[in-house]
């Protein structure tokens, strides 16, 4: 491989990353927007913080429900 080639394919890897990059950074804009008109959400630390608290209280959920299965099996095997 000569060195123009290699030099060429160089540059279009990092055109296209560029083009990769701008249309990631355009959705993320985008999410971000929505969340802020849907959810009144100002930040991804915001975000992030919500997610977790929505992630406990779906810990705690299936916890209450596995309880409550294990209490019904008990109480249908005997």
């Amino acid at each position: 491989m000569n060195i123009e080639y290699q030099i060429q394919e160089l540059s279009d890897e990092i055109k296209q990353d560029k083009s990769d990059l701008s249309k990631a950074e355009g959705s993320i804009e985008t999410l971000l927007k929505r969340l802020k008109e849907e959810e009144e959400i100002d930040t991804l630390e915001e975000a992030e913080g919500i997610i977790q608290e929505i992630e406990k209280e779906v810990t705690f959920l299936q916890k209450d429900i596995e309880s409550k299965i294990e209490t019904l099996k008990e109480i249908y095997h005997d």
